[in-house]
């Protein structure tokens, strides 16, 4: 893990104690719980999308929905979606290529 970072936040007595309560309850530590958070309220990775929009991901990568349609099951407005996908890493096809610029 040579790659860690750390993050100091600040953060209030009540989600200090809820912190704490939860850790001893899941077993996990408030460092684990908080990771965890991140990573869900920020998918960090596309293999944990609900099985819908999963789908949708998988139906645009192969080319047989659009990125609107895409956007929709996404629950996001088309420019955000395409911040998100350069975000995971998640070609986007576009109406031309690199090839079309050059004929213009």
């Amino acid at each position: 893990m040579a790659n860690d970072r750390t993050l100091h936040i600040k953060i209030d007595s009540e989600t200090e104690l809820t912190l704490k309560r939860l850790s001893e309850i899941r077993r996990k530590s408030r460092g684990q719980l908080v990771r965890d958070a991140i990573s869900a309220c920020y998918q960090t990775a596309s293999a944990e999308l609900p099985l819908r929009q999963s789908q949708a991901l998988a139906a645009y990568q192969g080319g047989f929905i659009s990125i609107g349609k895409l956007a929709r099951e996404m629950g996001m407005h088309v420019l955000q979606l395409r911040s998100w996908l350069e975000e995971h890493g998640i070609p986007q096809r576009n109406v031309y290529g690199d090839e079309d610029a050059a004929r213009a």
